[in-house]
This record gives C-alpha cells, structure tokens and sequence, in this order.
C-alpha cells in the first residue's frame, strides 16, 4: 500500500517490482490495496483490494509481509504475531512529527505511539533518531538506506530525458527548472509560494516545472509547465535545477548532484505553525529568505557549491541501492 492506499507509486512500488521480476519470489501473491482499486488499470498490477471494505482487514490478516510508506492498518494499530510489518516511510523528516507537531490529530498521534513496525528502513543514523522516537514500539530498525535509490536508477534505465522532454512539450534547449513546493494546511494556502511574476521571471532562463498542489489550467502563468500529476522521478532525469522550501524531496534529488535551492519566504510562520525536525540551515543548501534576490541568484550564472550536495548525501543518505534491496529480500526469505 502506497500513501494509505491513494496511490500505485514510491517505496511500496518499487519493493512490488523487485519481488515481482526476482525468481526467489515467483510463488509469492503479490496484492496492492487501493481506495478506489477501479481507478488503478495498470498491467502488472496482479491483485488488488479495496482498502475501504471491511474485509481489507480478512486480506490484511491473511497476508505474511505488509510492505507500506505510510499507515497499513487504516490508523488502527493492533497486534499482529502472524504478520511482518515492512515500513518505509515516506522521506527523511525535515518537519517537526508527531508530539512536536503543531494541531496533529490525536488519532494520528495514537497510531504513531502504537504501532506495532516490525522493520523500519532508515536513510541513516538521523532519521533512525526521529523515527523511532516517532514509532516507539518498533521492533527492528534497518539504517541500510531507502528504496528511492533504486527507484532512480531503475528510471535512469527506463526513461531517456529526451523522451520525457517530449512528454512534457518542452521543444527548446534552455535548461530545465523543476519547483516542488510544501503543501501548506494552514490558514493561507498560498504563503511562501512563487508569485506568478517571480515564476515568469525564471522562465525568461529556464522551462519551469511546478509540481505542486494549487495551480489549475486557469490559474497557471504562461509558459509554466504544470506537471502535478507526472512521476516525480521521471522530473528528477530532466531537471537541471530542484527549488523547493521545506520539502524533503531534495534529499532524493541530491544523489544526481545538481543544484539545489530553498526559498522560504515564510519561514517564520511555517516554523511557528509546521515547525522543523531540525533547521533547514543544516543541510548546508543555499537559502534564499526574499523572492526577488532568489530570482536574481537563479537568473545570474555563478558556480554552484557542489561540494555541499557530497555533504549532504554523505550525512543523510550515504547507503547504496543494494543495500536496501538485499535487506528487504533477506527480510522475505527467512521469515
């Protein structure tokens, strides 16, 4: 199950196709579960079950090995003696979770505190310290790296930038900006966004792709290539550029090694309403506090500081692919 059933996509994809293309695990039933399962057509799915019937829970009990970066249990923890509990959660946390986390509902808070996680997969040693303070009853921790690794280089393998620059109606050579703001949930939905005038700006130097939440074919500036929808790696092997704010996306862009900018125009009240795991200022990128110098930086040519995104990697997602693939076979097959 994939963000508690909304989606066919990310880690729990990725573990669908090691597991369906390894010989090992030819025997194995492999069953997606999905809200709307009607609304999931695609050809390698093999099985699915709706997640919104009673007897998602029938399915749920019957299977060995549960596989998700979210909930699994609908936000319902119990005992589970007979079942394995596979977590990858869904990035390295940036923003403040669970007790820390401003106006969290308390259901939310008591399968944080209660869930029974049998293996969590971790980048590395600081996002194994927030989650297992955030899911205290885990059982094992596996600091071997996420699956998003090899979910890159299994697009690198798949997909040419060429293709996917055809896909997204892009016809010139100008390089290729990708912007994939933080969803806001509070009062206005719209602070810390790039005004329309700051986006056709950077459209002057750079096909601009938003990737994001709130723009409708109305709203859109010209020229933005509006992409909401569009796999996010596949953005990721034509993306010259990454600008988000607090997104943790850019943890998963950094192993291409190309630049990575923050603009966080609002920081001041998405702290005070979001807050943050730790200060974005850590991760050592260039952050930008006003809109117009931001524009001004990415519309001038000067060098980028390489050498952070090496520290970056190197501090919270050192693993290798392998790594993490092996440990979720091995976690199959002796159990």
């Amino acid at each position: 199950m994939s963000y508690s059933g909304r989606q066919y996509s990310d880690t729990p994809l990725e573990a669908y196709h090691l597991l369906r293309e390894d010989p090992d695990f030819a025997d194995y039933e492999l069953v997606w579960a999905f809200n709307r399962p009607q609304d999931f057509q695609q050809s390698a799915i093999r099985r699915k079950v709706s997640s919104n019937n009673i007897s998602y829970f029938y399915h749920l009990l019957k299977s060995k090995y549960w596989i998700s970066n979210t909930s699994i249990d609908r936000l319902v923890p119990f005992k589970h003696p007979n079942n394995i509990y596979i977590q990858f959660w869904h990035g390295i946390p940036m923003k403040a979770l669970g007790h820390a986390e401003n106006g969290l509902a308390p259901l939310v808070q008591y399968w944080y505190d209660h869930v029974q996680i049998d293996d969590l997969f971790t980048y590395g040693p600081y996002d194994t310290e927030k989650l297992t303070n955030l899911f205290p009853q885990t059982q094992n921790v596996l600091e071997v790296g996420q699956l998003r690794k090899n979910i890159n280089l299994r697009y690198d393998r798949l997909y040419r930038a060429k293709r996917i620059k055809k896909q997204l109606n892009i016809k010139n050579n100008k390089p290729v900006l990708l912007y994939v703001p933080t969803y806001r949930s509070g009062s206005d939905l719209h602070s810390g966004i790039l005004s329309d005038q700051a986006l056709q700006q950077l459209t002057t130097k750079y096909n601009v792709i938003y990737r994001g939440h709130y723009f409708t074919e109305d709203e859109k500036p010209d020229n933005l290539i509006v992409a909401s929808k569009f796999s996010l790696y596949k953005l990721f092997i034509v993306a010259d550029v990454l600008v988000t704010d607090y997104s943790s996306v850019f943890f998963d862009f950094a192993v291409y090694q190309r630049p990575i900018y923050l603009i966080q125009t609002d920081i001041d009240s998405y702290r005070q309403e979001r807050g943050f795991s730790f200060e974005p200022s850590e991760t050592g990128l260039p952050i930008f506090y006003k809109e117009q110098v931001f524009v001004q930086q990415l519309l001038e040519t000067k060098p980028y500081p390489v050498e952070k995104l090496v520290q970056l990697n190197q501090k919270f997602n050192s693993h290798a692919a392998t790594e993490t693939v092996q440990s979720l076979k091995q976690i199959i097959k002796e159990n």
